[in-house]
């Protein structure tokens, strides 16, 4: 992975997650409005949340980071690895960061860090990921119960 101390596009910063930033982490993932668009609907408990991302700084394979816009943390980005082997994306902004072209950005940034193919599973009837992630070059390949498949690759 290409290095990311900090990453800026436009006022949007990534910033590797730290320790301090496990609380407003789980508030991004678990607000409710989050989890309806989430394939895991069900919120976690906070000590469950903090032990797998203490878990998850140790371990570093695969990055986290925390959205910034304009120096104030609005959200985060993270990358793991699906049961294909395929890096998958998962994103979570605050609701005032939505619908600015934080979230557009902030995949971009991530991207072109990671510079390997990545997956994104998006509802159908979430339009406005969809067009987020069209935006980033990512491409719907697969349909299927109502969640799409969105594939973006750097060499194309």
């Amino acid at each position: 992975m290409k290095a990311l101390a900090k990453r800026q596009i436009d006022e949007v910063t990534l910033r590797r997650a730290e320790p301090d930033d496990c609380e407003q982490i789980w508030s991004w993932n678990f607000a409710p409005d989050v989890r309806a668009r989430s394939k895991r609907a069900l919120a976690v408990a906070f000590a469950e949340h903090e032990r797998w991302f203490m878990r998850r700084l140790v371990d570093g394979h695969e990055p986290m980071w925390v959205i910034e816009e304009h120096g104030r943390p609005v959200g985060v980005i993270r990358f793991d690895t699906s049961a294909s082997g395929l890096t998958q994306v998962s994103i979570a902004l605050a609701a005032p960061a939505r619908g600015r072209g934080v979230g557009r950005s902030a995949i971009t940034a991530a991207c072109q860090a990671w510079g390997k193919p990545i997956v994104a599973e998006i509802f159908a009837d979430n339009l406005p990921s969809r067009a987020c992630f069209e935006a980033c070059g990512f491409r719907s390949v697969v349909e299927a119960e109502g969640l799409l498949t969105y594939y973006w690759d750097p060499e194309t």
